[in-house]
């Protein structure tokens, strides 16, 4: 597994000048990531905007949304919110199976990605904009390399999946 890392993602973040309403772009850089933790070597995550509520209400605010700590499941979900990121994950890297109680839009830039889920089952992404909609099951992913994949994440904060009356 390769231990070095991939170039941040450019962001740019619009809003509305304050003196007359005109839209503009308010920043514009590179978001750097950093390791997921334990449990998930080889992987590395960017935050690119969270938001702490629904319907979100942070169009004039000046707080960067990167900024905002995902506080729910894994520190993936945010509570009540939205969280974007990015993920990169160094070839032949795993990241174990797990559970988060959300809505998931995961979007393949670049790379491959295996899909693993609960049943077993694998399934390939291999097109720069293969899409999962994840929604609350225990899955995995793996990178059957040779080089990093990078994909994009949005995850929405969600009740528990349940099944025959119960949560899971």
């Amino acid at each position: 597994m390769s231990s070095e890392s991939r170039p941040g993602v450019r962001r740019v973040v619009t809003g509305h000048r304050a003196a007359d309403g005109v839209a503009v772009v308010t920043s514009d850089g590179t978001m750097p990531s950093y390791e997921a933790g334990a449990g998930f070597p080889g992987l590395r995550v960017g935050p690119l905007w969270a938001t702490t509520s629904l319907p979100v209400d942070d169009n004039n605010e000046n707080t960067d949304g990167a900024t905002r700590k995902p506080d729910g499941d894994l520190g993936i979900v945010m509570r009540s919110g939205v969280n974007f990121q990015y993920t990169d994950m160094a070839p032949g890297a795993t990241a174990a199976t797990h559970r988060t109680s959300s809505l998931d839009h995961n979007i393949l830039i670049s790379g491959k990605l295996i899909l693993i889920m609960e049943d077993g089952s694998e399934t390939l992404l291999d097109q720069p904009g293969d899409i999962v909609v994840q929604r609350g099951t225990i899955h995995g992913w793996r990178n059957p390399g040779p080089e990093w994949t990078r994909w994009l994440t949005v995850v929405v904060d969600a009740k528990p999946a349940v099944v025959n009356g119960k949560a899971l």
